[in-house]
């Protein structure tokens, strides 16, 4: 899945971590919408603004499209200590607030080649079932991206692009026009709108459930190290059976990852309980922030 750009505030610009953290202050500070690109050398990270309020962070691998989302802070741990390509793209509200929900699309029209006068039975697929999504057009005419909004094709009245996305109203119907009488080929990724709204709110109770807590050695050296401690009443905001052991996700501040059992304990508080060989392994000591969320 290709994401299309919006208008180029700056693109494949290698930037230090620092400055990379005040120009997305910078941005919110001036009201920014459109998104940020992170390259994340494996992956992209894409940041989405509208009028200067964090909209969604999202990771993409580009070799199958989909996309997950984060926390901002996690997206930003991973680039910590080192320079990296950053790209920002200006786009209008319902351009970011489609593109928004990528993390959600699914592949509808795969190279999907479009004969005369097919397009309106594609179109009217797209709005019967209330899709919304990336609708890539290719032909001699060249490349365009038009993007969908509940069964709606996005225009605007004032502009004929943002970058790589045709919304002006008559340069939109122009490409319709022209793809009914000759053809395209259609890459079309897309998801109905209950659907997006239904694994958004899927999305944001996973992100409330994690929590950033202060790593504590608990026990000796010698102290079984697979399993955390974290506080009874943490465990029962996650749902879970307090007298059971589950799986839990850790990340350091430099966003390394690792997976232990967790128990509930008593007055833990604030603090994450770690046997020695854990803070060992993980390279942290105590006192250091981390981040855990059921698994």
């Amino acid at each position: 899945m290709q994401v299309p750009k919006g208008n180029i505030l700056i693109e494949d610009e290698t930037l230090p971590y620092s400055d990379i953290n005040t120009m997305l202050t910078n941005l919110v500070e001036d009201g920014f919408t459109g998104y940020v690109k992170l390259d994340l050398q494996d992956s992209s990270g894409l940041v989405f603004y509208s009028e200067g309020n964090l909209v969604r962070a999202m990771e993409v691998d580009p070799a199958s499209g989909s996309a997950s989302v984060h926390l901002l802070p996690r997206l930003l741990n991973r680039i910590k200590n080192r320079d990296l390509a950053v790209s920002s793209y200006v786009a209008s509200g319902p351009i970011v607030s489609v593109l928004g929900g990528l993390f959600a699309f699914q592949p509808l029209y795969l190279d999907y080649e479009v004969k005369r006068r097919e397009l309106k039975k594609v179109l009217t697929n797209l709005e019967t079932g209330e899709y919304s999504g990336i609708i890539k057009m290719a032909s001699r005419e060249g490349t365009h991206f038009l993007l969908m909004n509940r069964g709606e094709l996005v225009t605007d009245r004032f502009s004929r692009e943002y970058g790589q996305v045709l919304c002006g109203t008559d340069a939109v119907s122009e490409l319709l026009d022209y793809v009914h009488k000759n053809g395209a080929t259609l890459n079309v990724y897309a998801e109905k709108a209950t659907e997006i709204e239904n694994r958004r709110r899927q999305k944001e109770e996973e992100l409330e459930k994690i929590k950033q807590l202060i790593a504590r050695q608990d026990g000796t050296f010698f102290r079984a190290g697979d399993i955390v401690k974290v506080d009874e009443y943490i465990v029962r905001e996650w749902g879970l059976d307090a007298k059971t052991t589950f799986n839990v996700e850790l990340e350091t501040s430099d966003g390394d990852l690792y997976e232990y059992k967790c128990q509930a304990a008593r007055k833990m508080g604030g603090y994450a309980g770690l046997a020695p060989a854990m803070i060992k392994k993980m390279g942290i000591k105590e006192g250091d922030l981390i981040t855990i969320r059921p698994v």
